[in-house]
């Protein structure tokens, strides 16, 4: 199981840029695996270029690990949405990834056609129980609708509760759970293992606990991409699917100077190293005016560095960051797409 963990002390320290653009030495690009190119995360897909990356993009390595999924399955998978939404979140992450092709298949359509499905199906249930019950003739009486607005309230609120976080805290679908329905979470195992062998979870998203509310007490998964522990591992085959969250909010912490700060975190600069069989991951926030922050507010770091080591020997690897998202395709070491894009 692939952890986050600070890095030892011996890990080469980053140079500490003096603008939100630092220019880095080709010495020390060749001594520590950082940046050739370094400019912060954006809207926009991100070009920069690591020692060690793969010269091509991360779209033409995910395609081509995708090709041969894709062949029959896409079809298939999209008849099967309705049904396949009712499963756990994790389990519709990894049959996603294991599609590779968002317009056959994606964790919150398919959530969203599973509450639709049972709107209609949780009433059909009951009434057939009623039959098996008390006849035919039920379907003749007067009850026989209490039975079915039962059953569509029974979706209704199930459906609320999965997507409560798009609800009642208006979270955009990338930090929602889609959560599975009563019926589709004990067939979750059984999906896992038989997409083990293609796809398999290595490191699922941290989904702490709830605490305290209010102003002082930070949201716990955004103190989870405060320390770069936002992240999920997925092996699928040929390569590790890496997906981690940088920030997202300036901490409020009261201040009349916090009024001049935007409420959105600025986007973080970062440098990716391959090394001894672990992938380090170094986020730094450049305003230096948010920055200042980090001393005066819990739990908010300006920066992280984050140790993940890899089960199997990697050869490459190719990356893209947007939206604040960044992901990494880790390509190991004897697989056949490593040597077609080398």
């Amino acid at each position: 199981m692939a952890t986050g963990e600070q890095a030892p002390e011996e890990e080469p320290k980053s140079e500490t840029p003096s603008s939100p653009k630092p220019a880095i030495s080709a010495a020390g690009e060749q001594a520590s695996g950082e940046a050739i190119a370094a400019s912060p995360t954006s809207g926009t897909e991100a070009t920069k270029q690591f020692s060690g990356e793969l010269p091509v993009t991360f779209q033409e390595v995910l395609e081509g690990l995708q090709e041969r999924t894709r062949r029959g399955f896409p079809l298939f998978s999209l008849v099967l949405q309705p049904i396949v939404g009712a499963l756990s979140h994790q389990v519709k992450k990894e049959f996603e990834i294991r599609v590779g092709n968002p317009v056959f298949f994606t964790t919150a359509m398919a959530t969203g056609l599973n509450i639709l499905l049972n709107l209609f199906a949780y009433p059909v249930l009951l009434v057939l129980f009623a039959v098996g019950l008390n006849g035919v003739d039920v379907l003749f009486i007067q009850k026989i609708n209490s039975l079915v607005l039962l059953g569509f309230l029974w979706g209704l609120v199930e459906g609320v509760y999965r997507l409560k976080e798009g609800i009642f805290q208006a979270r955009p679908p990338e930090d929602m759970i889609f959560r599975g329905s009563f019926y589709g979470v004990p067939l979750s195992g059984l999906v896992r293992s038989l997409m083990a062998r293609s796809v398999r979870m290595v490191r699922g998203l941290p989904v702490p606990i709830e605490g305290f509310y209010g102003k002082g007490f930070v949201e716990k998964l955004e103190r989870e991409r405060r320390y770069g522990q936002a992240y999920t591992i997925n092996d699928i085959g040929e390569a590790y699917h890496l997906r981690i969250e940088f920030p997202r909010e300036v901490p409020d912490i009261g201040l009349p100077a916090r009024s001049e700060l935007p409420d959105e975190m600025p986007d973080y600069d970062y440098q990716l190293i391959l090394k001894d069989g672990h992938f380090i991951i170094k986020g730094r926030c450049p305003d230096e005016k948010v920055r200042r922050l980090s001393g005066n507010v819990g739990a908010f770091p300006a920066e992280f560095t984050t140790v993940i080591p890899l089960q199997e020997k990697v050869g490459g690897f190719s990356h893209r960051c947007k939206d604040k998202i960044l992901e990494v395709l880790l390509l190991k070491e004897n697989s056949e797409s490593l040597r077609k894009f080398k």
